[in-house]
């Protein structure tokens, strides 16, 4: 479940790195985790630290690049080597260090003179065991009914038995958005169009194809990772006819290219998945139609998530600053920030269906 936990990863690196105009002095720097650990797949460690103040503004990143990021099992130590394509990421192979469900990993990252430490109890797999209505139909007339809307159907879990809490992940699979970190790309293509659409007379041959090179490859990454085609080339329609229309609206706006790729990246990226919290005594979820705004086939995740993992979803994702705004995240992280949980997942795939004819409805008389 990495999506939400990346987005929140820039507002814990500046949390605590802001000048501050009172005069009193600004806080240290400090290291920032962000790590699930997961049964089947190879243990990675997101490592950065807070802005330094005279950063803040800059909106940067301090990646924490040649650190000692250790995991202990037992009474074994793991060290863990820096992604050479991805600085301030540390990995172990899942051959040399499997995660296994039960077991409880203890993470020590060092940088200089700061130190952090944590640690994780991996959870059991919660196996999805029933899913009613696995395809559903959405009626136009379901919109007119505001907060009576039905919801299209409900699955269950068996329990796990170290679980602190499930994460209900709801996902379009065929519909593709990348993260906003892409945006300077978008500008980057509206400056290159520009600069084609008005050539310095000193610009030879080779640059004007160089330039409708880079325009070509910019235009080939968006589409491919913006995007509700599907594999055999056929447009992913909205459910709601007025999302449909909302669509064509913004792209028929007088907007420059590059911001109409800022435009679709965001509503696919907020449209395209859902995800919540259940409490760990239930074995029972609906999936609304809140969550449901495509037609296609959709995969429902279900994490079993220890309580790292939870209390860090459940008071994060609210609005990015917790159940109680004033208190923020709840982290469980010794000498830094951020968040080493684990989770177990299981997930099944629905198919969402646009229908033609609505169900009658039944309104009982006045009495």
């Amino acid at each position: 479940m990495r999506r939400f936990a990346l987005l929140l990863l820039p507002f814990l690196i500046t949390a605590s790195a802001c000048s501050n105009p009172g005069g009193l002095e600004d806080p240290e720097q400090s290291l920032v985790v962000m790590a699930f650990l997961t049964p089947g797949k190879e243990a990675e460690i997101v490592l950065r630290q807070t802005l330094a103040p005279d950063l803040y503004y800059e909106g940067r990143e301090d990646t924490v690049r040649q650190a000692t990021v250790e995991l202990s099992i037992d009474d074994q130590k793991f060290v863990l080597s820096e992604d050479p394509l991805t600085p301030g990421t540390y990995k172990i192979s899942a051959d040399i260090l499997p995660i296994e469900s039960g077991k409880t990993y203890h993470l020590t990252a060092t940088m200089g003179e700061k130190q952090l430490r944590a640690s994780t109890t991996v959870p059991f797999k919660s196996e999805i065991t029933e899913v009613t209505a696995d395809t559903i139909a959405y009626y136009q007339i379901y919109g007119d009914l505001l907060g009576d809307l039905v919801h299209p159907g409900e699955f269950r879990w068996t329990p796990s038995t170290n679980v602190a809490g499930y994460i209900i992940i709801i996902e379009a699979i065929d519909v593709k958005s990348l993260p906003s970190s892409i945006d300077p790309l978008t500008a980057a293509l509206d400056t290159l169009l520009s600069r084609q659409a008005s050539p310095d007379d000193r610009v030879g041959q080779d640059s004007l194809e160089t330039l409708d090179r880079q325009i070509r490859e910019l235009r080939d990454f968006l589409a491919a990772g913006i995007s509700r085609v599907d594999a055999s080339g056929d447009t992913i329609r909205y459910l709601r006819d007025r999302q449909e229309e909302d669509w064509y609206e913004m792209e028929a706006k007088n907007w420059t290219e590059g911001k109409k790729w800022r435009q679709r990246r965001e509503k696919l990226f907020q449209d395209r998945f859902l995800n919540y919290w259940i409490p760990a005594d239930s074995l029972r979820s609906d999936f609304w139609w809140l969550g449901v705004r495509f037609e296609g086939e959709y995969k429902i995740t279900l994490q079993a998530a220890d309580q790292n993992y939870f209390d860090y979803f459940t008071t994060s994702f609210n609005g990015l600053s917790g159940n109680d705004g004033d208190r923020g995240p709840l982290f469980h992280v010794q000498g830094g920030t951020g968040v080493f949980g684990s989770y177990a997942e299981d997930s099944r795939k629905i198919l969402a269906l646009r229908g033609e004819n609505g169900p009658v409805l039944k309104i009982a008389p006045d009495n």
